[in-house]
C-alpha cells in the first residue's frame, strides 16, 4: 500500500495505524502502557486524596473514603485536562519501543538513521498539560456566557486536537528532524495533522479506549510525518 500516492491517504493510515496498534509485537507495549497509566492515575488519585481527605471527610467509615477516592479518580479519567498530558508522559516510557517497531516494518530507510531523542513524549506531557491549563482558563468564561456544555465540548475537542497535533508532531520529529524542519513539514500536514489530533482528543474523552488513545494517535502521527520525503508504508 503506497500511501503517499492515494488520494485516500488519510483513511489508508487510519486503518493502518489501527491494525498497527493490535500487532502483537506492539500491541505488547501499547498493553504496558495501559497498564502503567491505569498505576500513574491510581497514584495520582491516592496522593491528592491523601492531602485533602481531611477537608472532604463526610464522616462515614468506609463508604466516604471510597467515595472520595472513586470521585477523584472519575475527575482524573473524565478530564481532558489532565488525563491527556499525564497518559502522555506516561507513555513516554514505551514510546520508542512502539515507534521503533513500526519504522523498522514500513521505513526501513528511516530507521536506520534515527537520531533518538530521550523523553520527548515526556516534555510533550508537560507542555500538553500548561497549554490545556492555560486555554482552559481562557475558554471557561466565555463557555460560561455563551451557553457552557454548547461551547465548551466542541471547542475543548478542538483546541485539545490542535494541541495534542503539535505537541506530538514535535515529538516524534524530534528524533530525526530540527525544530525548523518540524515547523515546515507541520505547516504542510496541518489539516491532517490537526484532523488526527481532533480523533486523538474524541478518543481520550472515551473511557477505557482512552487508555489506548496516546498510542494509537502517535502511530497515526509517525505514518503522516513518514510521508514527507519517503515513499510511504511498504507493501502490508
Amino acid at each position: 500500500m503506497q500511501i503517499i500516492q492515494s488520494k485516500y491517504y488519510i483513511i489508508d493510515i487510519l486503518l493502518l495505524s489501527l491494525k498497527n496498534l493490535f500487532d502483537p509485537k506492539v500491541f505488547k507495549w501499547v498493553l504496558y502502557t495501559t497498564i502503567a497509566t491505569l498505576i500513574g492515575l491510581a497514584s495520582i488519585t491516592f496522593i491528592i486524596v491523601y492531602y485533602v481527605k481531611d477537608w472532604l471527610d463526610t464522616g462515614i467509615p468506609f463508604l466516604g473514603d471510597f467515595l472520595i477516592y472513586g470521585a477523584t479518580l472519575a475527575a482524573l479519567w473524565g478530564s481532558t485536562i489532565l488525563f491527556v498530558p499525564i497518559s502522555t508522559i506516561i507513555f513516554a516510557l514505551f514510546q520508542d519501543k512502539i515507534m521503533d517497531q513500526v519504522e523498522k516494518t514500513y521505513y526501513p530507510e528511516i530507521s536506520q538513521e534515527l537520531n533518538i531523542k530521550i523523553a520527548t513524549m515526556f516534555f510533550a506531557g508537560i507542555k500538553l498539560l500548561g497549554w490545556s491549563i492555560l486555554i482552559n482558563i481562557i475558554i471557561f468564561p466565555v463557555a460560561l456566557f455563551w451557553g457552557n456544555s454548547l461551547f465548551w465540548v466542541p471547542a475543548n475537542i478542538l483546541i485539545t486536537g490542535y494541541l495534542i497535533s503539535k505537541e506530538y508532531t514535535e515529538a516524534i520529529g524530534l528524533r530525526k528532524m530540527t525544530f525548523a524542519q518540524i515547523k515546515e513539514v507541520r505547516n504542510n500536514l496541518f489539516w491532517p495533522c490537526w484532523l488526527f489530533g481532533t480523533i486523538g482528543a474524541l478518543l481520550f474523552f472515551i473511557p477505557l479506549i482512552n487508555l489506548f488513545a496516546a498510542p494509537f494517535v502517535t502511530i497515526l502521527m509517525l505514518h503522516t510525518l513518514n510521508l514527507k520525503g519517503f515513499n510511504g508504508p511498504i507493501a502490508d
